[in-house]
Protein backbone atom coordinates (compact mmCIF):
# COMPACT_ATOMS: atom_id res chain seq x y z
CA UNK A 1 0.00 0.00 0.00
CA UNK A 2 2.98 2.61 0.54
CA UNK A 3 4.81 1.30 -2.45
CA UNK A 4 1.13 2.36 -4.64
CA UNK A 5 1.49 6.00 -2.76
CA UNK A 6 5.28 6.40 -3.72
CA UNK A 7 4.50 5.60 -6.93
CA UNK A 8 1.16 7.52 -7.80
CA UNK A 9 2.97 10.52 -5.92
CA UNK A 10 6.21 9.73 -7.91
CA UNK A 11 4.19 10.09 -11.22
CA UNK A 12 2.61 13.39 -10.11
CA UNK A 13 6.17 15.06 -9.27
CA UNK A 14 6.93 13.71 -13.22
CA UNK A 15 3.60 15.61 -14.83
CA UNK A 16 4.30 18.62 -12.37
CA UNK A 17 8.03 19.17 -13.89
CA UNK A 18 6.97 18.66 -17.17
CA UNK A 19 4.56 21.27 -16.98
CA UNK A 20 7.05 23.54 -15.76
CA UNK A 21 9.77 22.96 -18.34
CA UNK A 22 6.68 23.59 -21.43
CA UNK A 23 5.15 26.43 -19.85
CA UNK A 24 7.58 29.13 -21.35
CA UNK A 25 7.01 28.16 -24.74
CA UNK A 26 2.85 26.63 -24.95
CA UNK A 27 2.11 28.92 -21.92
CA UNK A 28 1.70 32.49 -23.92
CA UNK A 29 0.63 30.55 -27.08
CA UNK A 30 -2.50 28.97 -25.53
CA UNK A 31 -3.25 32.31 -23.29
CA UNK A 32 -2.71 34.38 -26.23
CA UNK A 33 -6.35 35.92 -27.40
CA UNK A 34 -6.54 36.70 -31.29
CA UNK A 35 -7.69 39.74 -32.80
CA UNK A 36 -11.01 41.33 -32.96
CA UNK A 37 -12.74 40.71 -36.32
CA UNK A 38 -14.05 44.35 -37.48
CA UNK A 39 -16.59 44.25 -40.62
CA UNK A 40 -14.61 45.89 -43.35
CA UNK A 41 -15.65 49.33 -44.20
CA UNK A 42 -18.53 50.17 -46.30
CA UNK A 43 -17.80 50.84 -50.22
CA UNK A 44 -20.15 52.70 -52.51
CA UNK A 45 -20.83 50.22 -55.54
CA UNK A 46 -22.62 50.83 -58.78
CA UNK A 47 -26.09 49.49 -59.05
CA UNK A 48 -28.27 49.11 -62.33
CA UNK A 49 -29.88 52.65 -61.63
CA UNK A 50 -26.27 54.62 -62.43
CA UNK A 51 -26.24 55.73 -58.68
CA UNK A 52 -24.20 54.47 -56.13
CA UNK A 53 -25.21 52.17 -53.45
CA UNK A 54 -24.70 51.24 -49.86
CA UNK A 55 -22.04 48.69 -49.91
CA UNK A 56 -24.28 46.13 -50.12
CA UNK A 57 -25.82 45.97 -53.16
CA UNK A 58 -28.89 48.30 -52.21
CA UNK A 59 -29.04 52.04 -53.79
CA UNK A 60 -28.06 54.69 -51.79
CA UNK A 61 -31.03 57.09 -50.99
CA UNK A 62 -28.54 60.29 -49.92
CA UNK A 63 -27.19 59.86 -53.80
CA UNK A 64 -28.60 62.29 -55.84
CA UNK A 65 -28.42 61.28 -59.43
CA UNK A 66 -28.32 63.73 -62.73
CA UNK A 67 -31.48 63.54 -65.03
CA UNK A 68 -31.24 62.59 -68.31
CA UNK A 69 -30.26 65.41 -70.91
CA UNK A 70 -33.68 65.21 -72.73
CA UNK A 71 -36.05 67.89 -74.75
CA UNK A 72 -39.47 68.05 -74.16
CA UNK A 73 -41.72 66.73 -76.82
CA UNK A 74 -43.24 69.78 -77.20
CA UNK A 75 -40.28 71.91 -78.19
CA UNK A 76 -39.06 72.10 -82.08
CA UNK A 77 -35.24 71.30 -82.83
CA UNK A 78 -34.38 72.51 -86.12
CA UNK A 79 -33.13 70.34 -88.75
CA UNK A 80 -29.22 69.76 -88.86
CA UNK A 81 -27.26 71.52 -91.27
CA UNK A 82 -26.41 68.88 -94.75
CA UNK A 83 -23.87 71.40 -96.88
CA UNK A 84 -23.21 74.65 -96.83
CA UNK A 85 -21.60 76.39 -100.17
CA UNK A 86 -21.65 79.27 -102.52
CA UNK A 87 -23.90 79.41 -105.60
CA UNK A 88 -25.05 80.88 -108.53
CA UNK A 89 -28.94 80.76 -109.33
CA UNK A 90 -29.19 79.90 -112.80
CA UNK A 91 -33.14 79.13 -113.23
CA UNK A 92 -35.83 79.40 -110.66
CA UNK A 93 -39.67 78.28 -110.39
CA UNK A 94 -42.36 79.43 -108.10
CA UNK A 95 -41.03 77.18 -105.44
CA UNK A 96 -37.55 76.10 -106.40
CA UNK A 97 -33.93 77.86 -107.17
CA UNK A 98 -31.05 75.97 -109.47
CA UNK A 99 -27.80 76.93 -108.09
CA UNK A 100 -24.46 76.78 -109.91
CA UNK A 101 -21.85 75.28 -106.81
CA UNK A 102 -19.18 78.11 -106.69
CA UNK A 103 -17.82 76.83 -103.64
CA UNK A 104 -18.26 74.95 -101.37
CA UNK A 105 -17.79 75.90 -97.51
CA UNK A 106 -18.74 72.09 -95.65
CA UNK A 107 -20.85 69.03 -95.72
CA UNK A 108 -21.63 66.91 -98.77
CA UNK A 109 -23.91 67.16 -101.20
CA UNK A 110 -23.51 63.88 -102.83
CA UNK A 111 -26.72 62.22 -104.17
CA UNK A 112 -28.16 65.47 -104.96
CA UNK A 113 -25.51 67.54 -107.35
CA UNK A 114 -25.36 66.72 -110.76
CA UNK A 115 -23.08 68.35 -113.21
CA UNK A 116 -22.21 70.98 -110.52
CA UNK A 117 -26.17 71.75 -110.36
CA UNK A 118 -28.30 71.40 -107.59
CA UNK A 119 -31.88 72.13 -106.78
CA UNK A 120 -32.99 74.03 -103.40
CA UNK A 121 -36.46 74.10 -102.51
CA UNK A 122 -37.90 77.45 -100.89
CA UNK A 123 -41.31 77.78 -101.48
CA UNK A 124 -42.66 81.54 -101.44
CA UNK A 125 -39.24 82.04 -100.22
CA UNK A 126 -38.19 82.01 -103.83
CA UNK A 127 -39.11 85.12 -105.07
CA UNK A 128 -36.75 86.90 -102.64
CA UNK A 129 -33.80 85.79 -104.83
CA UNK A 130 -32.75 87.12 -108.31
CA UNK A 131 -31.58 85.29 -111.01
CA UNK A 132 -27.85 85.21 -111.82
CA UNK A 133 -27.12 86.57 -107.77
CA UNK A 134 -24.75 84.69 -106.11
CA UNK A 135 -25.51 83.35 -102.37
CA UNK A 136 -24.24 80.90 -99.31
CA UNK A 137 -26.25 78.79 -98.92
CA UNK A 138 -26.61 76.22 -95.75
CA UNK A 139 -29.07 73.16 -96.85
CA UNK A 140 -30.98 70.59 -94.96
CA UNK A 141 -33.22 67.15 -96.38
CA UNK A 142 -36.63 67.65 -95.78
CA UNK A 143 -38.14 65.03 -93.49
CA UNK A 144 -41.38 64.94 -95.69
CA UNK A 145 -40.03 65.01 -99.21
CA UNK A 146 -36.57 64.13 -98.74
CA UNK A 147 -35.23 67.16 -100.96
CA UNK A 148 -32.84 69.72 -100.33
CA UNK A 149 -34.51 72.72 -98.67
CA UNK A 150 -33.32 76.18 -97.44
CA UNK A 151 -35.07 79.62 -96.40
CA UNK A 152 -34.52 83.38 -96.39
CA UNK A 153 -36.47 84.18 -93.14
CA UNK A 154 -38.05 82.14 -90.39
CA UNK A 155 -41.41 80.11 -90.86
CA UNK A 156 -44.44 81.93 -89.19
CA UNK A 157 -45.40 79.90 -86.31
CA UNK A 158 -48.85 78.71 -86.63
CA UNK A 159 -52.60 79.66 -84.12
CA UNK A 160 -49.62 81.85 -82.61
CA UNK A 161 -47.55 79.19 -81.04
CA UNK A 162 -47.29 78.73 -77.44
CA UNK A 163 -50.56 81.75 -76.95
CA UNK A 164 -52.62 78.86 -77.93
CA UNK A 165 -55.62 78.79 -74.90
CA UNK A 166 -54.39 76.72 -72.15
CA UNK A 167 -51.16 76.50 -73.17
CA UNK A 168 -48.40 78.31 -71.18
CA UNK A 169 -44.63 78.71 -72.65
CA UNK A 170 -43.00 78.53 -69.89
CA UNK A 171 -43.93 74.62 -69.38
CA UNK A 172 -41.87 73.58 -71.05
CA UNK A 173 -38.12 74.63 -70.84
CA UNK A 174 -37.10 74.36 -74.47
CA UNK A 175 -33.31 74.95 -75.43
CA UNK A 176 -32.54 77.67 -77.40
CA UNK A 177 -30.63 76.39 -80.75
CA UNK A 178 -30.28 78.85 -83.95
CA UNK A 179 -31.40 77.62 -86.75
CA UNK A 180 -28.97 77.06 -89.34
CA UNK A 181 -30.46 75.95 -92.55
CA UNK A 182 -30.45 79.43 -94.19
CA UNK A 183 -29.47 81.42 -97.42
CA UNK A 184 -26.98 84.60 -96.63
CA UNK A 185 -25.77 87.32 -99.35
CA UNK A 186 -22.16 86.64 -100.30
CA UNK A 187 -20.91 88.94 -97.95
CA UNK A 188 -22.70 86.79 -94.69
CA UNK A 189 -25.61 89.41 -94.50
CA UNK A 190 -29.31 88.15 -94.50
CA UNK A 191 -31.52 88.52 -97.78
CA UNK A 192 -33.73 91.36 -98.03
CA UNK A 193 -37.49 89.89 -97.49
CA UNK A 194 -39.20 92.78 -96.81
CA UNK A 195 -42.70 93.44 -98.67
CA UNK A 196 -41.25 95.66 -101.51
CA UNK A 197 -38.02 93.40 -101.96
CA UNK A 198 -39.50 91.15 -105.03
CA UNK A 199 -39.77 94.87 -106.66
CA UNK A 200 -36.42 96.47 -106.06
CA UNK A 201 -34.85 94.34 -108.92
CA UNK A 202 -37.59 95.04 -111.46
CA UNK A 203 -38.15 98.62 -111.16
CA UNK A 204 -38.25 98.52 -115.22
CA UNK A 205 -41.45 95.93 -115.36
CA UNK A 206 -42.87 98.20 -112.39
CA UNK A 207 -42.42 101.64 -114.52
CA UNK A 208 -43.87 99.84 -117.78
CA UNK A 209 -46.78 97.83 -115.55
CA UNK A 210 -47.87 101.60 -114.33
CA UNK A 211 -47.07 103.87 -117.40
CA UNK A 212 -48.45 101.28 -119.56
CA UNK A 213 -52.39 101.36 -118.99
CA UNK A 214 -52.19 105.37 -118.60
CA UNK A 215 -50.85 105.55 -122.68
CA UNK A 216 -53.08 102.88 -123.59
CA UNK A 217 -56.05 104.77 -121.84
CA UNK A 218 -54.74 108.40 -122.82
CA UNK A 219 -54.20 107.25 -126.49
CA UNK A 220 -57.84 105.48 -126.82
CA UNK A 221 -59.39 108.84 -125.42
CA UNK A 222 -57.06 110.84 -127.70
CA UNK A 223 -57.94 108.63 -130.88
CA UNK A 224 -62.11 108.84 -129.95
CA UNK A 225 -61.53 112.18 -130.11
CA UNK A 226 -59.86 112.44 -133.28
CA UNK A 227 -62.93 109.94 -135.18
CA UNK A 228 -65.64 112.09 -133.62
CA UNK A 229 -63.98 115.50 -135.00
CA UNK A 230 -63.69 113.63 -138.27
CA UNK A 231 -66.97 112.44 -137.99
CA UNK A 232 -69.08 115.43 -137.21
CA UNK A 233 -67.00 117.42 -140.04
CA UNK A 234 -67.61 114.37 -142.77
CA UNK A 235 -71.69 114.39 -141.62
CA UNK A 236 -71.80 118.74 -141.76
CA UNK A 237 -69.96 118.97 -145.30
CA UNK A 238 -72.77 116.19 -146.82
CA UNK A 239 -75.45 118.06 -144.60
CA UNK A 240 -74.53 121.32 -146.40
CA UNK A 241 -73.94 119.55 -150.15
CA UNK A 242 -77.21 117.57 -149.88
CA UNK A 243 -79.13 120.59 -148.74
CA UNK A 244 -77.61 122.41 -151.91
CA UNK A 245 -75.60 125.34 -149.94
CA UNK A 246 -72.64 126.83 -150.99
CA UNK A 247 -69.48 126.02 -149.35
CA UNK A 248 -67.99 128.26 -147.22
Amino acid sequence: MGTSRRAVGGIALVLVGGLTLISPWWGPTASASAPPVTDPPPTDVPVEDGSAGTGDGTPNPTVVTSPPNTVPASCVIPTPVRATFVGTIVAADRRTARYRIDQMRGGTLEGYEASGLVDVLYGEDVRFLALGDGYIVAVGVSAETGALYSKVRDPELLFGGSQIIGMNSSDADCPEIEDAVRTLTVDGGPVESGVWAPLSDARGRLARAILLPVLWVFGGLLGLATLRAVVVIVWRSGRRFWDGEPRP
